[in-house]
């Protein structure tokens, strides 16, 4: 076997055959699958030319005569007669050619003892993973998921070594093939730190081993960076030196941790010790310290499969080491549970009197809560009832006011329309007066006269305009009559179909003497159908929003025109009315207490701040929904959505 160490070079062998046999028919094997590129040069004596042959992880499996991990390459050398051949083989990884020549049957020999040992070998190891796989299902220990990962990165590298992997797995994907010898070696040394980490419980026993594990983790990362980078040297230098140090590392740990006592320790100890002497084996065959073998090719498998079975026994084990301490645990609790069970007996005895005693206790604060809480409801029926007088007190001012201007206006036409009738009365006295006897004509030329004097023409227009003035009084007078009856409705605790409409002009009549002369109402109405709620208590809400927008543009300090807007529409399925101010709006602190009993904006003596609560009350009595917009300095606006029908 010829050893030429890590080299970027490509390495040329000449090789010369001399056949004393009586065999033609030689074949050559270079039983080294993981050479990446190698040339065959074979003398052809027909043309004196020396045709080639390439092969290697460079190439497609498929391209092999004989589909065989080691490479084969038949030699036709007479009996006695001499041939040469030549070689040229390069490789990335540790360059190592080494070759035998023989007979078909020897090297199908060689390869069935090879085929039976790496056979046994990934059958160990496939039956093992599926054992892991299994306890993992049953315990989800993250323990035998990392270690059948371990298993599995293992199996991989062991037959990638022996060319398995690439003649049967990615045959067809010489570039796979090429970076499998880096990447696979170093996810079985990163998933086997974190295994032992995990298995031993390095973090919790030994804290200083389980921080350098990281700086390991860490070059494992930067070799495969590096290979993926193209500077396999390099990367294959690093994942020798890092695979050295962890392994001598792991196993100072596993020493450490079985010296503290730790049984789990021992057969990971044991099967790591076994897989690193399978390594060492290794090694000195490559450095031709052993010789070339069976024994010494199979050495890392032998190695590696021991180490899994005694690993797998470590884990089996730890169910034992969990099962005691489960039965340990158990057992704990239940001298605890039975210790407190006899504390929970004699402080019985104690609680009970204590019971019996607050019992007592708690009947007189109850007594005195029953007599407090009367006192609340009483207090909070007069609250109620100082809101609706309050409201009562305004409506019966804005009614008096609203009456007051129509009868005013109907007293004042009344006593010019007496003396009108009177001078009419006077006319028709005098016409009744004239006698037949009496000189017609002088009679009728003095009522003439005085018809004249009383400007008779201006006397009818005058009496008609005095009625006219009448009437519009108690037109007036009843529209408002008529608006404080739609107001009030006296049904209003039974739920009745009604127009919203209605309630809004009823309730704008009432308000109508509070609206500030720098005030512009607008209405816009739209066409609403009938819904079923209470009308008296509806027309409530409209009383409040209207007063309160009212109030908002009041307290408004800037001078100018401010605008009340109230519309009605329909939106979906829903009748909505909302009430839009150019007041002084609200803060988000005060929209989120608007609705709280007691809770008011107003100056002292100027409302109870129940007004609002109610109105949420009487909105969530009719399951509709109250949206408020609001923005200080620029106004309010509050919509109503109300359901046709309440459900």
């Amino acid at each position: 076997m010829q050893n030429f160490g890590i080299t970027a070079s490509a390495i040329w062998l000449r090789l010369t055959v001399q056949n004393k046999s009586n065999i033609n028919n030689l074949i050559l094997q270079v039983n080294q699958p993981i050479i990446d590129e190698i040339e065959f040069y074979y003398y052809d004596p027909k043309t004196g030319t020396y045709p080639v042959i390439r092969l290697g992880e460079y190439k497609p499996f498929g391209l092999r005569e004989y589909h065989t991990p080691q490479y084969l390459f038949d030699l036709k050398v007479p009996h006695d007669s001499i041939r040469t051949y030549y070689l040229q083989v390069r490789s990335k990884e540790n360059l190592q050619v080494p070759m035998s020549l023989g007979t078909r049957i020897s090297v199908l020999d060689f390869f069935v003892v090879g085929n039976l040992a790496s056979g046994i070998y990934i059958g160990i190891m496939l039956v093992m993973l599926l054992y892991n796989l299994f306890i993992f299902g049953s315990l989800r220990d993250r323990s035998y998921i990392l270690y059948s990962l371990y298993i599995l990165f293992t199996l991989l590298t062991q037959s990638g070594l022996q060319g398995y992997t690439f003649q049967f797995l990615w045959p067809n994907r010489p570039n796979f093939a090429i970076y499998n010898q880096f990447i696979f070696p170093v996810l079985t040394g990163i998933v086997g730190l974190e295994f032992e980490m995990q298995f031993l419980r390095v973090g919790e026993r030994a804290k200083r081993a389980r921080r350098f594990s990281f700086v390991l983790l860490f070059l494992y990362v930067i070799s495969i960076v590096l290979s993926l980078l193209g500077k396999f040297d390099v990367a294959f230098k690093i994942v020798e030196g890092v695979s050295g140090i962890t392994s001598i590392f792991m196993l100072s740990v596993a020493v450490i941790i079985y010296r503290q006592g730790n049984s789990e320790a021992r057969f990971f100890l044991l099967g790591w010790s076994m897989f690193l002497l399978g390594i060492v084996i290794y090694v000195l065959k490559d450095f031709e310290a052993l010789p070339y073998n069976n024994f010494t090719r199979y050495s890392m498998q032998f190695g590696s499969a021991v180490e899994v079975i005694l690993l797998s026994f470590a884990l089996a084990d730890r169910i034992n080491i969990f099962k005691r301490e489960k039965e340990q645990s158990q057992a704990e609790a239940l001298a605890v549970s039975q210790q407190n069970q006899k504390l929970i007996a004699e402080q019985n005895i104690v609680l009970e009197q204590k019971v019996h005693e607050r019992t007592l206790e708690l009947e007189e604060t109850n007594e005195e809560l029953n007599v407090t809480l009367t006192y609340l409801k009483d207090t909070q029926a007069q609250l109620v009832d100082a809101e609706k007088m309050a409201s009562l007190g305004q409506l019966t001012a804005g009614i008096a006011h609203e009456i007051n201007n129509p009868i005013n206006f109907v007293s004042a036409n009344l006593k010019p329309l007496k003396l009108d009738i009177s001078d009419i009365l006077e006319v028709i006295k005098r016409y009744e007066e004239i006698a037949p006897n009496e000189n017609v004509e002088d009679k009728i030329k003095e009522i003439e006269k005085f018809k004249k004097k009383i400007d008779i023409d201006y006397l009818k227009k005058e009496i008609q305009s005095l009625l006219t003035g009448i009437e519009d009084g108690a037109k007036r007078t009843a529209e408002i009559v008529s608006g404080l009856k739609n107001f009030s409705r006296l049904d209003e605790s039974e739920l009745k179909n009604a127009n919203v409409n209605e309630g809004i002009e009823s309730t704008l009549v009432l308000v109508r003497s509070s609206v500030p002369d720098n005030v512009d109402v607008m209405v816009e109405l739209g066409n609403v159908p009938i819904i079923e709620c209470y009308p008296g208590k509806l027309n409530q809400v409209f009383m409040n929003l209207i007063t309160n927008a009212l109030y908002a543009m009041k307290k408004r300090s800037e001078t100018g025109k401010n605008t009340l807007t109230i519309r009605s529409f329909m939106r979906g399925e829903q009748v909505c009315v909302t009430v839009e101010d150019t007041g002084i709006g609200m803060t988000q602190q005060v929209k989120e207490k608007i609705f709280e009993p007691f809770f008011t904006t107003k100056d002292v003596g100027e409302g109870t701040g129940l007004g609002m609560s109610i109105v949420f009350k009487i909105v969530e009595s009719h399951h509709a929904k109250m949206e408020i917009e609001s923005e200080p300095g620029v106004g309010t606006k509050i919509t109503l959505a109300l359901n046709k029908k309440i459900s």
